[in-house]
């Protein structure tokens, strides 16, 4: 009872002990106590500030590494914990060691039996759920691991393998005995005590006294500063920490350490891979975001597109941009106004919400399209009007963001022989698709405005040019499914009209010839659309094999150029088709020494890893990864950049402070929103959900969250009235979900990467790649609070 109820007394009490008018202080503190009272401060000041004889000793009693200590003439164990807790209160003992002194130091926060009696105390008190729910995060099926993108440890210098003591000194004067790992000339690698609590950022001051004596150097008991990089608990040990830092300013005392152990033979050949192999594995992480994200990565010169990054799950984004003559009109779109508008010198990003709808005339597709700032308030209400009864709505997304000098120098050191054609990029787009057909209603809630229909003429795009963008994939592994050859020869081709008749034949030559495919040069425009059937005869080789299966093959319109005079086909269906492709199949594998073949040209790997570069380190979206244990999908990591963006921080906080929990999204949803979408089916689109949040504050504890999703609301004025009242008593948030299965994680690059690292840590290669292909699904957040609030009218 003492303890508890005059510990602050006491502890006013015990600096004075010793002094010659302790009395008087001891009376004028307890006046207002009764005799008794004053009686028992009396006794227990007496007890606790007795000599004590006997030795402290923490060995297997504390979560730490105990060091010996002579100390008043005793051998003491103890732990940086203890150690630091005798500094601090040795002064408060008179510099005496007492038994208050050694009961504190038996008693400290990393004791077991302390920490065990705690953890009962806490059962047997009846707690709130939520102060509940982060202990119960460790092994909930929503708790991830946060991975910042676009950060990599790439290092020009020599890390060698180094263990020797050193002492750390935190703040607050807290003195931290550790282990060096690996070191090198700007960074360390350190084992701590996990008994005290590091942070991101963190300077520390390091001290290398065994070092400073075997190398006979003072300048290493001078204190260098570090800062702290990244924290990660030791995977066999719960009572260690390893720390990640970074010199503050460069080290002549280090830089001469190194130098001498690296001149001993016994160390020449030891180098530490630990950052390769963190790096390898959030390159992994990045490439399966990268694979499977269904947003269009974009990079301008200028105005000017230059570059889309396509990937399996975002190419039905970009073939929408295309028209029946399959000639990509995205440039439209992206218009040289909308560039310069969002890509404005001084602004580190802008977005800006644009609205799309096409129109069929004679055969012929027109696209419309309208930036949020282009419209006022009834030419928006007349194109949401028209646009969103059409199946062709699509609402789209486009943020810019600058390629700074930055950028530039490091893309330099990554890809030096591709300065020349990255130094004209100056702008990074990221295109998504915000479009929900379920919910064009919601753009028709008001009233149609009396501006008439061709007032939108002034939105339509024009039919040329077409794009001259390059659309190349994000990983450099050839698309064609097969081979093409150089051949040229005459051909006539037919066009099949509607009510079955033949139009005028038309001659032309073949450019470039496969089993299933041809590219013709046509004498004159082939009056044609995708998709359209045609029928081909080889008049040349015919002559040559008159009973070959080489007339009227049936064909598909796959491209056209924009004066219809090339033309691309693949092969059509039915009996006919498949007699010819067994035919040309023959005839191309007897003659292929003789045919040149036409080379796929693929992106340059090093171009593809500048661009990944710029472009991980400007998410605009929070993805996450998902793996399958006993049969139940669970979150395992989510990236993102720093700082968090509002959604992340929101995970974070339901979090235990270093994972994310993801409850608040996925509780109760775990089969509509995980396993349903993530079943091992392939897919070219991802399956897509849109997810509204009430985020309601909560005196001292956790923010309240309600979530429905779109499909639970009967319509749109309830899901007005969510969102209004969300706002009313706290904040509203609308998410986008996209999910997709992970057939296969990996990429051509990590391939590589991996395949370098076997060269030199086999075990932790195939680690990383049992881990990769545990993956089962990813998906992406996307924020679209703005959008869905311009939607619904608020």
């Amino acid at each position: 009872m003492l303890l508890d109820e005059y510990k602050g007394l006491i502890e006013q009490l015990l600096p004075a002990y010793d002094s010659e008018d302790f009395n008087d202080l001891f009376l004028h503190l307890t006046a207002d106590l009764s005799g008794p009272a004053r009686l028992q401060v009396k006794m227990e000041l007496n007890r606790v500030m007795a000599p004590c004889r006997q030795a402290v000793d923490l060995r297997g009693k504390v979560n730490g590494e105990c060091r010996p200590y002579e100390l008043h003439g005793m051998t003491h164990w103890l732990d940086d914990v203890a150690m630091n807790l005798y500094r601090r209160r040795i002064k408060a003992y008179g510099e005496q060691y007492r038994i208050g002194l050694y009961e504190s130091l038996m008693n400290t926060r990393n004791n077991f039996r302390v920490m065990q009696q705690q953890q009962q105390q806490k059962q047997q008190d009846p707690q709130p759920a939520e102060k509940e729910a982060p202990v119960a995060e460790e092994t909930s099926p929503f708790s991830a691991e946060l991975l910042r993108f676009g950060y990599h440890l790439s290092r020009s210098e020599q890390r060698v393998q180094l263990t020797t003591p050193v002492v750390l000194m935190l703040p607050y004067s807290q003195e931290v005995n550790g282990t060096t790992a690996d070191i090198s000339p700007s960074g360390a690698r350190f084992r701590v005590s996990s008994a005290f609590r590091y942070f991101e950022g963190q300077m520390v001051t390091a001290y290398f006294p065994d070092l400073a004596k075997q190398l006979k150097d003072d300048r290493l008991m001078q204190g260098i500063t570090y800062r702290v990089l990244g924290v990660t608990p030791h995977a066999d040990n719960d009572s260690f920490t390893w720390l990640r830092l970074v010199l503050v300013e460069p080290s002549e005392a280090i830089k001469a350490a190194i130098e001498a152990r690296l001149k001993m033979a016994s160390n020449r050949s030891r180098r530490n891979y630990e950052d390769k192999i963190i790096q390898t594995r959030t390159r992994g992480y990045e490439h399966c975001f990268l694979k499977h994200t269904s947003s269009i990565p974009m990079f301008f010169a200028g105005n000017e597109l230059k570059y889309c990054l396509l990937t399996e799950h975002n190419r039905h984004v970009w073939e929408h941009w295309h028209d029946e003559r399959n000639q990509s009109v995205i440039n439209h779109l992206l218009s040289e106004e909308r560039i310069s508008t969002l890509g404005r010198e001084g602004l580190s990003q802008c977005s800006t919400l644009i609205y799309s709808f096409t129109h069929q005339h004679e055969e012929k597709t027109y696209f419309y399209s309208a930036a949020l700032p282009e419209m006022d308030v009834q030419e928006r209400q007349l194109f949401w009007h028209i646009g969103a009864a059409r199946e062709s709505w699509r609402v789209i997304r486009l943020t810019l963001y600058p390629i700074s000098q930055d950028d530039r120098n490091q893309l330099q050191e990554m890809a030096p022989e591709l300065l020349e054609t990255l130094s004209t990029l100056t702008h990074i787009g990221v295109l998504q698709d915000l479009t929900n057909l379920a919910g064009r209603h919601d753009y028709r809630l008001t009233e149609k405005p009396a501006l008439p229909s061709k007032h939108l003429q002034t939105f339509r795009h024009p039919r040329n040019p077409v794009s001259s963008s390059r659309a190349i994939y994000f990983d450099p592994k050839p698309q064609r499914s097969e081979s093409r050859f150089l051949f040229k020869t005459p051909v006539t081709l037919q066009l099949q009209a509607e009510d079955g008749q033949e139009s005028i034949a038309l001659s032309g030559h073949t450019l470039d010839i496969s089993t299933r495919g041809l590219n013709l040069r046509l004498a004159e425009p082939l009056e044609a659309k995708r998709g359209d059937q045609i029928k081909v005869t080889f008049d040349e080789l015919l002559k040559m094999a008159k009973e070959a299966p080489l007339r009227r093959i049936p064909y598909q319109v796959v491209r056209l150029s924009p004066d219809r005079r090339n033309a691309q086909f693949e092969a059509g269906n039915g009996d006919d088709a498949t007699r010819s492709e067994h035919f040309l199949r023959r005839l191309i594998k007897h003659n292929e020494a003789r045919l040149p073949v036409s080379e796929e040209i693929m992106p340059a790997g090093p171009l593809l890893l500048a661009m990944h570069q710029m472009l991980l380190t400007r998410l605009n979206c929070l993805p996450f990864f998902c793996e399958k244990i006993d049969n139940q999908v669970k979150v395992r990591a989510m990236g993102a950049n720093k700082p968090l963006p509002t959604l992340g921080k929101l995970l974070l906080q339901f979090g235990d402070g270093k994972r994310l929990s993801l409850a608040p999204i996925f509780q109760n949803r775990v089969k509509q929103l995980l396993s349903e979408p993530m079943r091992p089916i392939a897919v070219s689109q991802p399956y897509v959900r849109e997810l509204y949040l009430a985020i309601l504050p909560q005196s001292g504890a956790q923010p309240k969250v309600i979530s429905k999703l779109f499909d639970d609301f009967p319509t749109g004025e309830s899901r007005r009235r969510f969102a209004q009242q969300a706002r009313e008593q706290g904040h509203f948030m609308a998410i986008r979900i996209a999910a997709v299965p992970v057939m296969d994680p990996t990429t051509a690059l990590i391939s590589q990467e991996l395949a370098e690292l076997s060269r030199v840590a086999m075990h932790r290669a195939r680690g990383l790649e049992i881990e990769f292909t545990s993956l089962t699904g990813f998906g992406e957040f996307y924020d679209i609070t703005d959008e869905v609030l311009l939607r619904l009218g608020l």
